[in-house]
């Protein structure tokens, strides 16, 4: 794989994502066109289609903003191939590159690469990235907040219920622009100018808002 021939994320390219995604539905959710443009000028992140997969990469990403497991800044991001056998591909970019990390690997992944004889030839080291976990959580845990667990939710609930009259409108028109409109007056709020890191979510929501029809 030419790691030269990557392209930055376009708009254009979300046909290309959209046949992958809908076919191999991921379980992560970085992994989403509309999460990977919004922060595609963050990350500087790249993506080719090899091998009837789609590879996405970052190469400065350990340089400028996260933290490499194997304390090697040079090595090259990747998130976890999409398309029917992501474990093969990421045993050949193993196999072909030097200097690269995959994050962001989904456990059924994991188990599958278990399986693979390249896997321990290659010798392949798995760290657990607990930080970057997703939350799951149950729908009915969600409508009900039972039990004692949810009870500080159930007061902020109440609360908001009590003191707020509201009602739910899909985004669409005038609303896009109110949207940013209050997202701007979060950030003055929470004086996110101070802070790189809300900064750079606000270029994202940003972003996420301008192109909402798009997205």
């Amino acid at each position: 794989m030419e790691i030269s021939s990557g392209k930055p994320l376009e708009l254009s390219d979300k046909p290309i994502f959209d046949k992958y995604l809908n076919k191999f539905p991921p379980n992560i959710s970085e992994l989403t066109f509309s999460n990977l443009f919004i922060w595609k000028n963050y990350y500087d992140f790249l993506f080719l289609e090899w091998e009837n997969h789609i590879i996405i990469y970052a190469i400065n990403f350990f340089k400028n903003w996260g933290k490499s497991i194997a304390g090697n800044n040079d090595s090259i991001f990747f998130l976890p191939p999409i398309g029917l056998t992501p474990e093969k591909i990421i045993l050949k970019l193993f196999k072909e590159l030097e200097n690269l990390e995959i994050h962001r690997v989904p456990e059924m992944v994991m188990k599958k690469l278990h399986t693979e004889k390249e896997f321990e030839r290659l010798n392949l080291r798995v760290y657990e990235d607990r930080d970057n976990w997703d939350y799951v959580y149950e729908i009915k845990n969600m409508v009900n907040l039972p039990g004692n667990r949810y009870r500080q939710k159930r007061r902020w609930l109440n609360k908001f219920l009590e003191l707020y009259n509201y009602d739910f409108h899909v985004i669409s028109g005038d609303l896009i622009k109110k949207t940013l409109e209050l997202q701007l007056e979060w950030c003055d709020v929470t004086e996110c100018q101070g802070n790189e890191d809300l900064m750079e979510e606000q270029k994202a929501i940003e972003t996420a808002i301008e192109h909402y029809d798009e997205l």
